[in-house]
């Protein structure tokens, strides 16, 4: 359809609420899509990072004289050679290349550029490293002991915050049950399939580095920062890149390719192998979360206390961020009077970790909603009915802080969804079917999550315009796309916005040199701020055309043309999140420091598993999640979304553990790191529960991340209606649930 049928009378359908495939599809499906990763330039130098073996020592010499002398070698770069060794404006932060001491397995300690990648590696192997070991700190419990080694030199201590609200000790004296459990959560790789890495050329004083990011304009400015040049000499392209999950946000990849372009005066490449990710890639934080929480014969909640100690590795990271996002969903889409939580982020010499997709929810969400599965199970209520009369609806306080939810929360509904679900409605049916060994029984778990960066903390998304003669309009807009064509999304809106067709719109991202900055891809912010923003900035040019009298969606390359005639034919705005009302315990002041949201989305989820009782195979064959998204702009993709995040979710349940002994990585490749593949993955039936966030574009609300939280929780459940037993430790493992059978229920395994 083109805008000059749609005058001739046609009536326009939106394309808001269209399920729009990815603008790039089919170049995805054809393998004729050119990834980062796959960039070459005419000249172009291999390139390869020399990394520690060690997870703690001092770094006595690095010789890189053999190195440097093979024929082939460009460069062979360390420390002393970057002008500013510093990942970010803290000694926590990290080096770009360790000079002193090496604090994981994995650490960066000299880059090689070389004609070819059999010269780049031999020379790698030529560097000599003499390293003194240094203690070391393992296990997170441990890592504030008085004795304990210190990574920094304040110490192991990343990060704590604590707030209470309401008197807990009085609600949990008041209680018919208080349930006092544990849980543990691991360490999980992000497994995007294209592993980190891209190209980066120095030409006329200027860098410009090809390379997968999800904060292109935070990486122009490490880069900067590192290169000792102004950020207008560093241009950024962030994509196209096959995936991220949050691991794109703090990789140190853009300083080591825009290093070794400077000092070589030539393209190069360098692409991390499998290996290297799992050694040096960031990982989810690993938890151990404690919760004491109060119920009323009825089930209802009169408190909880939540602790949670999280394992950031040795820098720094986001660990205080993540434990941030951890305290204010500790109390979960949950709402009661009294709540307490005191979270400790602590440096060890394990694996570094990141962002991850859910930032620090899914581990205290599985806190919660094993503990709401149990007191069902002890009070004899349904697990929906006491999930139900504890729910946090739209406008309601937030537990824990006390400030006023946005109206367009959808808990209660999304629950209402999945109740009436056959997965849920015809459990008793199905469980029935069950044939031994195998039991079979079905699970619930809700979640909710903040959308956005948190009020203070200054989130803010732009975009611009220009329209052509033609009336063509392209619009550059961020966050930037990272697997998940948000740029079809923006084309969307725009088309809609404008009143034109999808066609007429062009939207470019993740390119520092044309896109304003928009801050990162994360926090289920894209389609909500981003689409903001590209909403906010068409709104501009709709105004524009209406004070002038002219008609965009009937002649748009006529009111181009005098657009461009009158020098207003370029635009720009800006979208800012709203910020928190009535904020109760925390000063409005302090907002910044802790970030809660105003707006949020939720999920709730079904989860049906068949538990083998002499073996302790676990096979989930279907699952239900009905997502709280607001408009869903795009609902095929909402789905698909929706569909990854349960597959990360149900590895995060079943099979997926980043295994580190006395700071050795013993889970090195995917041949003993176990993620969901396609045969693991259920029959899946996603629901979207209608909605509409008044803030948002066309209503819109994030979701991606939501729907990663509670399948664990939902699976832990199932496995508890199918054998009696509740798992507090992830991922549920044959060997840990068949230990937990024996110890907890030792005639499950009885026929």
């Amino acid at each position: 359809m083109t805008s000059a049928t749609t005058a001739l009378g046609a009536a326009r359908v939106p394309w808001v609420g269209r399920s729009q495939p990815a603008e790039e599809a089919p170049q995805i499906v054809t393998g004729a899509l050119r990834f980062v990763t796959d960039l070459r330039l005419p000249g172009t130098l291999h390139g390869v990072v020399v990394r520690s073996a060690v997870p703690h020592a001092r770094v006595v010499e690095v010789d890189v004289t053999a190195a440097r002398a093979l024929d082939g070698v460009r460069a062979v770069l360390v420390a002393a050679d970057v002008p500013v060794n510093a990942l970010g404006p803290r000694d926590v932060d990290g080096p770009v290349l360790a000079s002193t001491v090496v604090r994981q397995v994995g650490d960066a300690i000299a880059l090689v550029a070389a004609e070819d990648a059999a010269t780049a590696h031999l020379a790698a192997a030529l560097v000599r490293v003499a390293l003194d070991p240094l203690p070391v700190v393992s296990e997170m419990a441990r890592a504030l002991d008085a004795d304990a080694p210190r990574l920094h030199a304040d110490g192991n201590l990343s990060g704590r915050i604590a707030f209470r609200s309401g008197d807990v000790d009085a609600a949990l004296a008041a209680a018919h049950l208080v349930l006092d459990e544990e849980v543990r959560t691991p360490g999980q790789e992000h497994v995007a399939i294209e592993t980190p890495g891209g190209t980066a050329v120095w030409e006329d004083g200027r860098v410009t580095v090809w390379c997968g990011s999800q904060n292109p304009g935070l990486h122009q400015r490490k880069i900067a920062r590192a290169l000792a040049v102004d950020p207008e000499q560093v241009r950024m392209v962030g994509g196209p890149v096959g995936g991220a999950f949050g691991a794109r946000n703090d990789d140190p990849m853009p300083v080591y390719l825009a290093l070794l372009a400077r000092a070589t005066g030539r393209p190069v490449h360098v692409h991390m192998t499998r290996e290297e990710v799992m050694a040096a890639g960031a990982k989810r934080h690993p938890f151990r979360t404690r919760i004491t929480i109060g119920f009323d014969p009825d089930g209802r909640i009169l408190g909880s206390r939540v602790h949670a100690l999280a394992d950031t590795g040795p820098v720094i990271t986001s660990g205080p961020n993540v434990m941030k996002t951890s305290a204010e969903m500790s109390t979960g889409p949950y709402a009661f009077a009294a709540a307490e939580f005191d979270g400790t982020v602590v440096y060890t010499n394990n694996a570094n970790a990141g962002a991850f997709r859910g930032y620090g929810v899914p581990q205290v969400a599985f806190a919660i909603e094993n503990a709401m599965t149990a007191a069902a199970h002890r009070l004899g209520i349904d697990p929906v009915e006491i999930r139900r009369r504890n729910v946090l609806r739209g406008g309601e306080q937030h537990s824990l802080y006390r400030h006023r939810t946005t109206a367009s929360l959808r808990v209660d509904e999304a629950l209402r969804t999945a109740e009436q679900h056959p997965l849920w409605a015809d459990r008793a049916a199905w469980a029935a079917g069950a044939c031994w060994p195998w039991r079979r029984g079905t699970g619930v778990a809700i979640a909710m999550k903040g959308v956005g960066m948190g009020s203070g903390t200054g989130d803010t998304a732009r975009a611009r315009l220009r329209i052509d003669r033609s009336g063509h309009v392209t619009v550059w807009a961020g966050p930037n796309h990272t697997g998940q064509s948000i740029q079809t999304t923006y084309r969307q809106v725009a088309a809609d916005t404008l009143g034109l067709s999808y066609d007429d719109v062009t939207v470019v991202v993740g390119d520092t040199s044309v896109v304003p900055e928009s801050g990162p891809t994360a926090a289920s912010r894209s389609t909500y701020a981003g689409g903001a923003a590209v909403h906010a900035v068409c709104l501009v040019l709709r105004e524009e055309c209406e004070r002038l009298g002219l008609p965009l969606d009937t002649d748009p390359a006529g009111t181009g043309e005098k657009l461009e005639a009158l020098g207003r034919a370029e635009h720009s705005a800006e979208f800012r999140l709203p910020d928190t009302e009535d904020p109760g315990l925390v000063p409005h002041e302090e907002l910044a420091r802790f970030g809660p949201h105003r707006v949020y989305g939720s999920c709730a989820q079904v989860v049906r598993a068949e538990v083998n009782v002499l073996t302790g195979e676990i096979r989930v064959p279907e699952l239900l999640c009905t997502v709280d998204c607001g408009t869903a702009i795009n609902p095929g993709g909402v789905v698909g979304q929706a569909e990854g995040g349960i597959l990360q979710g149900l590895g995060l349940a079943l099979m997926e553990e980043h295994v580190v002994t006395d700071g050795i990585p013993r889970t090195t490749s995917l041949e003993s790191y176990h993620a969901p593949t396609i045969a693991d993955a259920p029959r899946m039936h996603t629901v979207l529960v209608p909605g509409a966030e008044g803030t948002g574009p066309y209503g819109a609300k994030g979701m991606s991340e939501v729907v990663v939280v509670p399948t664990p929780p939902a699976l832990a459940a199932a496995v508890l209606d199918a054998t009696g037993v509740l798992p507090a430790e992830l991922p549920v493992t044959p060997e840990r649930l068949l230990a937990l059978l024996e110890e907890v229920a030792p005639c499950a395994s009885t026929e």
